[in-house]
């Protein structure tokens, strides 16, 4: 689900904690603090760079992608700090709506990602299960993913809001992700609407 906002509704988004912590792929990843990561457009392509998707705060990285990792173009497996598998994203064979499956690490069917990106809407659709509690979620984005201005939300209510730097860096932009949220979940959508974004 998704729409375009004003730049006004966007502004007044606000990340508020979730009541009970939102774990999709492991209640590790849903941090105790509001995270803000840096990310990078395209960011399978960078795997050669080691680039690591980190705290921008402190530094701290999270998240990275290895080039060994991948058997072929569309298949990109999100690793964590230390090199292992956190999860595996592939558009399937003849996809023609270019939606992502998303595998665990045993290549185990997890969930869809349908993202649509044009520049006149935004839509994600995603249903997800938490692996804790079993409750099912659906995600989806509101705003302007081209600007990389953009709310993600689950069940209708602003878990991270996308933005650009205020300086001008290349192909980066930050994710502020709510208290709580499951920051590798997070990941895996942007990753998912930046390849709807490369293959329109």
């Amino acid at each position: 689900m998704g729409s375009c906002i004003s730049n006004e509704a966007y502004d007044a988004a606000v990340l508020v904690p979730v009541k009970q912590p939102l774990a999709v792929i492991h209640s590790k990843f849903a941090s105790p603090i509001p995270v803000t990561l840096i990310m990078k457009k395209k960011l399978w392509s960078w795997s050669g760079d080691d680039f690591s998707i980190k705290d921008l705060n402190t530094g701290v990285p999270y998240f990275k992608f290895d080039g060994s990792a991948f058997s072929f173009r569309d298949k990109k497996t999100l690793l964590d700090f230390k090199g292992n598998p956190v999860a595996i994203m592939e558009e399937p064979v003849l996809s023609f709506t270019r939606w992502q499956e998303v595998f665990k690490p045993d290549m185990t069917k997890w969930f869809d990602i349908t993202p649509r990106i044009t520049m006149f809407e935004n839509v994600l659709d995603c249903e997800v299960r938490d692996c804790v509690t079993g409750k099912k979620y659906v995600l989806g984005v509101q705003g302007n993913w081209l600007a990389r201005k953009s709310v993600v939300t689950c069940n209708g209510v602003p878990i991270a809001k996308i933005r650009s730097p205020i300086t001008y860096i290349r192909d980066v932009y930050y994710v502020d992700i709510a208290k709580g949220v499951d920051m590798a979940l997070v990941v895996l959508l942007c990753m998912a609407l930046d390849e709807a974004v490369e293959r329109r």
